[in-house]
């Protein structure tokens, strides 16, 4: 029979392994989402093309971090256990693991916060998720300054707090979208218009790309949870590692869905009223800006 120790070697081990496979295989996803949004004929300001660049270069740092682990854990300390299933305490490259999601996740929402703000246009709302997203990013490094000093009780507490923050800022930041999203829906006049079935699209995309981010948050933040009140059990200790290395990705999975869902929802809506040119006449219908600024 396996010790206890062995046992949750073996699963440490193991979550590092799977936490790589499910990491690259969402940065491939990435890459075609990249992809399809420079192959486009895009008309965004130089501001939502420097995101997307900063967000692709983010996701491929973290890509270079994971490949780095799995050197480490199945080359240079191959054959000792030990060594490489205690990572997270002694090799700076895991240790910088939160830091990372930390500022991705930072970095989405803040584009998503912008995206809120143009459909809104409510300072007050803004102001609680841009304070809640800056305390969710401070959490995050307080996390990773208590990883490098080795206080792994004080950086598990710290996780928690991390998590909790950032899963109810999306949590504001969505229902807020999608509220704001409705309301200006019911107020077109037109039920059948171009500009309600565009967002109508848009709320149901709101929802479509923030579940997989936030239900990822939230298994993270619950285990995290199970973790701090009870003893470390193996498989908790598995799902916990790869949630946590998986989460970035989720956000930046998240921005670029909605990005390039935009022109195939307008064109959707085109199609629907018979209109070879959906663009032309969205644009005109809304004076503030066409709908597609909202996404």
């Amino acid at each position: 029979m396996p010790t206890d120790l062995t046992r949750m070697e073996a699963y440490v081990l193991g979550a590092w392994d799977l936490g790589v496979c499910f990491s690259l295989f969402l940065q491939g996803v990435l890459c075609a989402q990249f992809a399809h949004y420079t192959s486009c004929d895009k008309r965004d300001s130089i501001w939502i093309k420097l995101f997307v660049a900063g967000l692709a270069l983010m996701t491929m740092l973290k890509s270079l971090q994971s490949l780095g682990m799995t050197w480490i854990q199945n080359v240079a300390t191959f054959g000792n256990l030990e060594a490489g299933s205690n990572l997270l305490r002694t090799h700076w490259l895991s240790k910088i693991n939160l830091g990372l999601e930390a500022i991705t996740a930072f970095y989405v929402q803040m584009f998503f916060c912008r995206r809120l703000w143009v459909i809104s246009r409510n300072a007050y709302l803004i102001t609680v998720c841009t304070i809640l997203f800056v305390a969710g990013l401070a959490s995050g490094v307080v996390t990773t300054f208590y990883t490098f000093t080795a206080s792994m009780e004080s950086a598990t507490v710290w996780l928690g707090v991390h998590l909790g923050i950032i899963l109810c800022g999306d949590s504001v930041l969505t229902g807020s979208t999608i509220f704001c999203l409705l309301r200006h829906s019911r107020e077109c006049t037109l039920s059948r218009s171009p500009t309600r079935s565009i967002l109508n699209s848009l709320c149901r995309v709101t929802l479509q790309s923030a579940a997989p981010a936030a239900l990822c948050a939230l298994i993270d933040f619950a285990v995290d949870m199970r973790i701090t009140t009870t003893i470390w059990e193996p498989p908790l200790v598995l799902l916990a590692f790869i949630t946590g290395m998986v989460l970035p990705y989720m956000y930046a999975w998240s921005a670029m869905w909605t990005l390039n869902s935009r022109e195939e929802i307008c064109l959707a809506a085109g199609q629907h009223q018979g209109n070879p040119e959906p663009m032309a006449k969205v644009e005109k219908a809304q004076p503030d800006g066409p709908p597609e600024s909202m996404a």
